[in-house]
């Protein structure tokens, strides 16, 4: 009988045990697989995080190098100059432009100019807009700057001194009209004015270029 119960006993103890390491092997074996899941997530989203961010950088460098070219193909300049009786001015803008005179002052009319990258839109809609106007004004300069009174009174323009080629100007910025924002330089030549403009606040890094090198004689 104690033979039995002995035999009985290790019996009930080996199955345990059996049991057991069963139990902590299926236990382990969730954890690892737990944590291969885990990994291949993490290891996704690092994947997917990296991708990203490499696509973004060669996105950035893309459009750094577009801008970079669209400047170099500007290069080099090209020189506009105006007729002698008009004060003869010139400038210098980019190649890739292209200058339309509308007018041409003759019968003692204005002379009007327009600038702009690639086709120069139709002079004469009230919808179009140029990268760069070049009027000179058979009027007074006091004159013109009055035409901007109301606006400067409200606010919707800004009115600043600067100098080009040595003589003083007037430079106006903000809304001209509820549809056009941008800039206009006025320069007095005589008994005539210069009006230097553009119709969109993002042609303003070549207007300025435009603008620091104009020529005119008083």
């Amino acid at each position: 009988m104690r033979r039995r119960q002995f035999e009985q006993g290790s019996i009930n103890g080996w199955m345990v045990g059996t049991i057991g390491f069963l139990v902590l092997t299926l236990i382990a074996g969730a954890v690892a697989a737990w944590m291969f899941v885990e990994y291949t997530r993490e290891k996704t989203g690092v994947d997917a995080k990296v991708a990203s961010a490499v696509a973004k950088g060669k996105n950035e460098q893309a459009e750094l190098d577009q801008k970079r070219f669209s400047e170099e193909a500007k290069n080099p300049r090209v020189e506009f100059v105006g007729p002698n009786e008009f004060g003869r001015v010139s400038f210098m803008y980019p190649k890739t432009w292209s200058a339309y005179v509308d007018q041409d002052g003759t019968d003692r009319g204005d002379y009007k100019a327009y600038l702009h990258p690639g086709t120069v839109p139709p002079a004469r809609s009230n919808t179009s807009r140029f990268a760069v106007r070049l009027e000179v004004l058979n009027s007074d300069f006091d004159k013109v700057l009055s035409q901007y009174a109301n606006q400067l009174k409200k606010g919707e323009l800004t009115s600043s001194s600067v100098e080009f080629n040595g003589n003083a100007a007037t430079r106006l910025d903000g809304a001209f009209t509820k549809e056009l924002r941008g800039s206009v330089v006025l320069m007095r030549v005589r008994d005539k004015t210069i009006r230097f403009s553009t119709d969109a606040d993002v042609f303003k890094p070549d207007f300025q270029a435009v603008l620091d090198t104009v020529k005119f004689v008083q």
